[in-house]
């Protein structure tokens, strides 16, 4: 017989035992259900009139919610992803898609989408699909490694986002355009300095956190003086 400890990480714990993270993992998918259901119009606008929106924000917001529900899973089952190939794996697959989905229209020897998806229902879907297994895929690969590799992550990808971000500034005519949806240059340029304030911010962020897991055990000792 296999042992309830072989099948669950947490055995003890009820499946829908809400702790802060599993908290905060519900109410992202309640918050994206409720707009989903309630306000798609006004998604569907922005997404037709924000590049920043379309590109980044709403698309983060889907990732989330697929992180947020493969937390909740694997509060309950378990899941054997953490063997260094499969992280490999899964982290290349994120990368793969989100680099694909932010490909402009005709680029990448015809293959690039990005925006004509607002134009063709399927794609559209497609593309939020695939943000969804972007976060189920992301949570499965990075759970298990220790604070100092995320926090390393996070800022190797906040590189990524910044250095697009400063091309978008520099660009001189719209790369995002799929008539009738065009992203005007001004758009572009706001979007890139989004972004690149998005990456100092992830900064900070993950080097208070790596500070935080680094000296919280530590006890303050006075700082030695020197006299002459």
């Amino acid at each position: 017989m296999v042992k309830d400890t072989e099948l669950n990480n947490e055995p003890n714990k009820p499946f829908l035992e809400l702790d802060i993270r599993g908290a905060a993992a519900a109410t992202i998918i309640a918050a994206f259900a409720y707009i989903s259901l309630f306000h798609y119009p006004l998604v569907r606008g922005l997404e037709l009139t924000n590049l920043l929106f379309y590109m980044d924000v709403w698309p983060t917001f889907i990732a989330a919610v697929g992180y947020s529900t493969a937390y909740l899973i694997s509060k309950r089952l378990y899941t054997n992803f953490g063997k260094p190939w499969s992280r490999y794996i899964g982290f290349s697959a994120a990368a793969a898609l989100i680099f694909y989905w932010h490909l402009p229209a005709n680029s990448f020897f015809g293959y690039g989408v990005c925006p004509a998806d607002l134009n063709n229902p399927a794609l559209y879907q497609l593309k939020r699909i695939s943000y969804f297994i972007v976060g189920v895929l992301i949570y499965f690969a990075a759970k298990d490694f220790n604070k100092p590799w995320r926090e390393a992550l996070a800022i190797a990808f906040g590189k990524v986002m910044g250095w697009y971000g400063f091309y978008l500034t520099l660009v001189t005519e719209p790369l995002y355009v799929a008539p009738p949806v065009i992203f005007s240059l001004q758009l572009h340029h706001e979007a890139g300095a989004a972004m690149i304030l998005s990456m100092i911010a992830l900064d900070f962020l993950a080097a208070a956190s790596l500070i935080n897991h680094l000296f919280k055990d530590k006890k303050a000792t006075p700082y030695p003086l020197t006299t002459s």
